[in-house]
């Protein structure tokens, strides 16, 4: 009987149904289109034009800006002053002009989306997805 019980109710923790609302589906967009997907978790992808990290400022946050330099920026991945330590190299310099992903909670500044960084395994560098060629242009390397 009692292991009956003990079966019944695992099987009932198992297929409790669907999960909270705290679930997110999580969707790859360029910087342009995250302005439309504010307040959601997704992952924002872009070339990083212009990394700056302010030393001289309350936060002391390092900016990512996606796209273009800023103020022009699509996107910006903020690394603020409590994660820059977890960084092995300063994050300005590793990422500056990388074709970069971050996966995050996108919110908004100044009318631009952002996504602050909780930690640096939410930013991913992108390979080149252009195949190798030689130099007769069939994509094949030697």
């Amino acid at each position: 009987m009692f292991l009956f019980l003990l079966v019944s109710l695992a099987g009932h923790l198992l297929n409790s149904g669907p999960a909270s609302a705290a679930v997110t589906v999580v969707k790859t967009l360029s910087g342009e289109d995250a302005l439309q997907h504010l307040q959601e978790t997704n992952t924002v992808c872009g070339a990083v034009a212009s990394a700056k990290y302010v030393e001289s400022s309350r936060e002391k946050s390092t900016y990512l800006d996606l796209d273009r330099p800023y103020p022009n920026q699509t996107c910006a991945v903020v690394i603020t002053a409590s994660v820059r330590p977890k960084f092995k190299d300063p994050p300005e310099t590793t990422f500056m002009g990388k074709n970069i992903c971050v996966t995050g909670f996108i919110t908004a500044s100044h009318g631009k989306p952002q996504v602050i960084i909780t930690d640096p395994s939410q930013i991913t560098i992108e390979e080149s997805a252009t195949p190798a060629t030689n130099s007769t242009g069939t994509g094949i390397a030697k």
